[in-house]
């Protein structure tokens, strides 16, 4: 097993959106968790996952349950990436803009929980 894999987890709202789009971005595909997920693609990250809540939430807001096919905008999202810590680093520095209203948090291989 490799000692730099880490887990980077991002956690913010279903509604939340996306900085610095394009007009047309910001017409049809304005999704926080998408773009962060496209992000992650185009830089060959190992593993990606977005995650949805049942029910949960954020910064000790009330719970929010998701009960129908469309969450609510508030519902708790998280976006999971494995990968080498320092391609984790950099995917933080590089999405800087749309990270700023989120929560984040690295799992390292010794375990050592990291909160940014």
């Amino acid at each position: 097993m490799d000692n730099n894999i880490s887990v980077l987890r991002i956690y913010f709202h279903y509604g939340q959106k996306a900085q610095n789009l394009n007009f047309w971005q910001k017409l049809w595909n304005n999704n926080l968790g998408h773009q962060l997920l496209k992000k992650a693609k185009e830089m060959n990250i190992e593993q990606a996952n977005i995650f949805t809540a049942k029910a949960g939430y954020l910064d000790n807001e009330k719970i929010n349950y998701n009960i129908s096919e469309i969450p609510p905008s508030k519902n708790p999202v998280c976006l999971e990436l494995i990968d080498q810590q320092e391609k984790l680093k950099s995917f933080i520095e590089q999405n800087q803009e749309n990270l700023k209203e989120v929560k984040i948090i690295v799992l390292n291989s010794n375990n050592e929980i990291i909160k940014c």
